[in-house]
């Protein structure tokens, strides 16, 4: 099984598109929802009304992925497959339906910061669900901080380099080619046909169950 593992955005939209609250709807992991309500409730977040994980979040990733703009196949396929840590959900699926929300990772629950709270409640669940897959991470490194994966899962990571110059914020960069590995069927054999505007693969490499691909462009769009 594959899976996609996004980047989590404190950037929210205001958009909403579902007016039904919260505990309604069908959402992944409801298993979590015991703990999912201690945080709303200790944080005062509203239920209601909602919207998709991928048009509430508006972070560089989110806006430049465009899922409303990508046919339905790839919609479908990355809503299936994309995971999201979140400081109040825990990890939601891309298609989940949930509210603006104010929380954040360092925010304190119970003594512990919530980036600890998930870290102590996940384990089983990540573990259970990602054994023996391919995980595509493109999250960010303090949310990826909060699961670790199972040993028989293989994790590919990104890098990016302009113009020989490494690219510390990414964002963009990891929303095209989660675009170009959905839209194309890319896999874990065929790594190094990936290529957007002027970047393409210059460099893979495996160190344990952690695969890592270099891209490198010159940076002339992004």
């Amino acid at each position: 099984m594959v899976f996609f593992l996004l980047p989590w955005s404190s950037r929210q939209s205001r958009i909403n598109t579902v007016n039904r609250d919260l505990w309604e709807v069908e959402n992944r992991f409801r298993g979590l929802d015991p703990l999912r309500r201690s945080l709303i409730s200790e944080f005062g977040v509203k239920t209601k009304p909602l919207a998709p994980v991928w048009r509430r979040y508006r972070g560089k990733f989110w806006e430049e992925l465009c899922l409303w703009a990508l046919p339905g196949r790839v919609v479908s396929e990355i809503e299936e497959k994309g995971l999201v840590l979140s400081p109040l959900f825990g990890v939601l699926g891309v298609g989940d339906a949930i509210p603006e929300y104010p929380v954040r990772w360092e925010w304190k629950f119970n003594g512990s910061d919530l980036l600890s709270f998930w870290r102590r409640h996940l384990e089983g669940v990540i573990g259970d669900l990602l054994r023996g897959s391919v995980v595509f991470d493109f999250a960010g490194s303090r949310e990826r901080s909060v699961i670790k994966l199972p040993e028989d899962c293989i994790r590919v990571l990104f890098e990016y380099y302009r113009a020989g110059n490494r690219v510390r914020n990414s964002l963009a960069h990891r929303a095209y080619t989660l675009r170009y590995i959905v839209e194309m069927g890319v896999g874990l054999d065929d790594l190094g046909r990936i290529n957007f505007l002027d970047y393409r693969v210059k460099e893979i490499s495996q160190n344990g169950n952690t695969v890592k691909v270099v891209m490198e462009g010159e940076g002339r769009y992004i």
